[in-house]
């Protein structure tokens, strides 16, 4: 059967939308986010939308072109500039660098030390490589095979354009010694891909690579990848706390409380990586995915010095266009008042050098 594309992302939607979880081998009941079934967020919530909200997004949908191609900011897809990963580039860059590699992926670099945030180099975030919604419309700047040694890797969750089995089995067939951090349950999936080198982690627990304490932390999320798997594992975002550079990735997250905290226990941040992308309409995606306004905010609130925009540009998974973000985040950071410099947002490939102009 063929399908189309507005029938396959239905399908896609409704995949992750639907279903419900099982019981819990981590339940602890002294953690308020732990459920026998699964979890909660921070709040005691579960972001859980009905078959009818999601009719009611497609019936909004119709007959319009949505998401709207580019146009106000890039002329075209073809527009969105991509720098070729070159490992020697990279080198000369300088000793603390973040490299934005497309949707959440970031190559972040300390001295020695080398963390890749959601890596995601695989034609499409959804099950099927060869049809199906999800299709990158701006190519990976780098394969697997051209990444530099990485100490650790940390997954926010498990979802489709977040957790993608190609890449992951794929590095860790090349590095074995390369760490991968996740958050609790997701560690079962790997192990089922044959990845082995993992740790899982609940919110606010350390574990350390190569002497680094890297700590999960709370995000307002879901989770799932089948029909009947909702919530089974958790999400979040990651700290990295290295002598010469702190680092948060926010993960995907909608707005809440647990900024002020990650502030408070392991702030201030000499850069974060925060997603803008995601986040139309509002009235369905407001819980799940933050917008630039509340992607700045956040910056504020976990005390970050700089913070580099990610989750857009590289996938259309929500209604507004693809270069949108550049001039929503540029509009929020100028009403907040930030510096120029202060929230970047990179071309696919580009690095930031935080130890230059």
């Amino acid at each position: 059967m063929k399908f189309g594309l507005k029938t396959m992302a239905f399908l896609y939607s409704a995949t992750l939308l639907s279903g419900c979880a099982s019981s819990n081998p981590y339940y602890d009941a002294s953690k308020p986010h732990h459920r026998p079934d699964g979890f909660v967020n921070s709040d005691g919530t579960r972001i859980a939308k009905s078959m009818e909200d999601v009719l009611r997004w497609y019936r909004e949908r119709f007959g319009k072109t949505l998401p709207p191609p580019p146009g106000e900011f890039r002329a075209s897809y073809a527009d969105f500039k991509v720098h070729p990963f070159s490992k020697a580039e990279w080198e000369a860059a300088g000793d603390r660098t973040a490299t934005w590699l497309g949707h959440a992926t970031v190559l972040l670099k300390i001295q020695q030390f080398t963390v890749l945030t959601d890596p995601h180099f695989s034609p499409r975030a959804f099950p099927i490589q060869w049809a199906g919604p999800a299709k990158r419309k701006v190519e990976s700047p780098v394969t697997v095979d051209q990444l530099p040694p990485i100490n650790a890797v940390v997954i926010s969750h498990n979802h489709y354009d977040h957790l993608d089995k190609n890449t992951i089995v794929e590095l860790a067939k090349r590095q074995p010694s390369t760490v991968f951090l996740v958050p609790l349950g997701v560690e079962r999936t790997l192990t089922d891909w044959g990845v082995e080198n993992t740790v899982a982690l609940d919110w606010w627990d350390t574990a350390e690579v190569n002497g680094v304490p890297i700590t999960l932390v709370p995000a307002h999320h879901w989770s799932t990848r089948t029909w009947s798997d909702r919530n089974e594992t958790l999400w979040g975002g990651w700290v990295v706390q290295h002598p010469a550079l702190r680092f948060y990735f926010s993960g995907d997250t909608g707005y809440s409380k647990d900024f002020v905290e990650i502030g408070k226990r392991l702030g201030p941040f000499d850069l974060s990586a925060i997603a803008v992308g995601a986040y139309e309409p509002r009235w369905f995606m407001k819980e799940q995915h933050i917008n630039p306004e509340e992607a700045v905010r956040i910056h504020r609130e976990v005390k970050s010095a700089r913070s580099l925009g990610v989750h857009w540009g590289t996938f259309e998974l929500t209604d507004e266009a693809l270069d949108q973000p550049l001039g929503d985040v540029r509009q929020a950071a100028q009403r907040a008042g930030l510096a120029e410099d202060e929230f970047v947002m990179l071309e696919h490939g580009q690095t930031l050098a935080l130890d230059k102009p």
